[in-house]
């Protein structure tokens, strides 16, 4: 069955558009790690806000970091599916805390943290694609 130059434009165009989603989603997780190191008082202030804060105050201190680190590795294309893997509960566990959160400055967030989640969720389906460093080391490989 022949492809039309229609069908390879669509799919280069969706190919180039969750390009795009991929790098807005690390610049996002990427950014919102060093948010929560510049403003500590932030996320514990999440955290805070409930009853069992003091089980969690451990990922307090880790979480801007998988952020960053997460956020790094989705832009670059490296591991995706591992790190939404990782960055998934940490989403959720967001807007769980948020959703219980008396205070009404957080709906903001939450509308963020949602966001973030169905992009997660985005990626995780559709993968890395081809503009990513994993199918530019599978390519090197096949050259070699």
């Amino acid at each position: 069955m022949a492809t039309t130059k229609h069908e390879k434009s669509v799919e280069r165009s969706n190919r180039l558009l969750l390009f795009v989603l991929r790098v807005i989603l690390g610049i996002i997780l990427f950014a919102k790690g060093i948010s929560f190191i510049r403003d500590k008082a932030l996320l514990e202030n999440i955290i805070s806000n409930t009853v069992i804060q003091e089980k969690y105050s451990l990922l307090g201190l880790i979480i801007p970091y998988i952020h960053i680190a997460g956020g790094f590795f989705i832009i670059i294309g490296l591991y995706i599916r591992l790190t939404i893997l990782i960055q998934l509960p940490i989403i959720i566990g967001a807007i769980v805390l948020l959703f219980k959160s008396e205070a009404t400055i957080h709906q903001g967030e939450i509308i963020i943290a949602a966001v973030i989640l169905i992009m997660l969720v985005v990626q995780l389906v559709f993968g890395d694609g081809l503009y990513s460093w994993r199918n530019l080391l599978n390519k090197e490989k096949n050259i070699t």
